[in-house]
């Protein structure tokens, strides 16, 4: 079986380390594990009722359909005023309506940060996705200290490989047993 997985990635600055690491997740996901970088998050208009009307906007519709086709979702993000990143509490918030008909509803989700202080930012992570139906996983976390990975090329770097594998590993297992329910 092919597992779909998602990943967000919460930072929409051009040298963002959270892009570096979605590729390394990529990298390192199980032959069998079909990847989708969602790197657009940016651009998705600020929540707004008035907008969520039958015809979403085009990449609001666009993140909702890759979510709903995604047997588990990787979310990276960095800690802005130390929690989430403001884009992707946007992208959940959108991915939870229309309300009871959450793209996010039942499936596997991790954290994956690099920051100052990563707990707070899987922390609120946790509890924004679990609002919106999502099932994260408690120690599937793969964070790291920005100080460590300064200057570090992150595709060769073993810590962040073996974590990152490990986190998508899980979320695989997850998504495999969640199928099988």
């Amino acid at each position: 079986m092919t597992t779909k997985l998602a990943i967000l990635v919460g930072s929409p600055r051009a040298a963002s380390i959270h892009r570096r690491l979605a590729d390394v997740a990529a990298h390192v996901a199980p032959a069998d594990t079909q990847v989708a970088i969602v790197d657009y998050l940016a651009a998705l208009p600020f929540y707004n009722e008035d907008l969520d009307t039958e015809i979403a906007p085009e990449p609001v519709q666009r993140l909702r359909d890759e979510l709903a086709g995604a047997d588990a979702v990787l979310l990276l993000s960095p800690a802005n005023n130390g929690t989430l990143s403001a884009v992707l509490k946007n992208a959940i918030d959108w991915a939870s309506r229309p309300y009871g008909q959450s793209s996010l509803s039942g499936k596997p989700i991790a954290v994956s940060s690099a920051a100052h202080n990563t707990s707070t930012v899987v922390d609120h992570t946790h509890l924004a996705v679990t609002i919106a139906g999502a099932q994260p996983l408690a120690d599937a976390s793969a964070t790291f200290a920005l100080g460590e990975l300064d200057g570090v090329d992150l595709a060769s770097h073993e810590p962040v490989n073996s974590a990152l594998r490990s986190t998508v590993g899980a979320l695989v297992k997850a998504a495999t047993a969640t199928a099988a329910a």
